[in-house]
């Protein structure tokens, strides 16, 4: 693995932990639905998220990460489809996807060192 790939999985990987930072705990619907400013952070997070794992895509394309179509159409619709965002859809990728997302990155990190 090369050092952008490396810097890609790292800049991922910080964004999901500043998620789980900023959504804090107890990890509550309302209080991120409630929030703009909760919202609009974790959207700019989930943006460095697919734009890391489509860069790291673009360099290695041996290395498979889950969901990553997924992940870049996330970010693609954040990006480019504001309006039509859905915070539940959101939600749900921050309790049930992020955590399982996180282990895998950080597993590939660890490879590299």
């Amino acid at each position: 693995m090369t050092n952008a790939e490396l810097k890609y999985l790292e800049d991922a990987l910080l964004a999901i932990n500043d998620i789980d930072e900023i959504v804090g705990t107890p990890k509550l619907f309302e209080n991120f639905i409630n929030n703009k400013a909760i919202k609009f952070a974790v959207e700019r997070q989930f943006e460095i998220i697919g734009e890391a794992i489509k860069n790291f895509k673009k360099i290695n394309t041996t290395i498979d990460i889950t969901y990553s179509k997924e992940i870049i159409g996330l970010r693609n619709i954040i990006s480019h489809a504001y309006d039509s965002i859905d915070y539940p859809k959101v939600w749900a990728i921050v309790i049930n996807h992020l955590p399982k997302l996180e282990i895998e990155i950080d597993a590939l990190i660890k490879k590299f060192e």
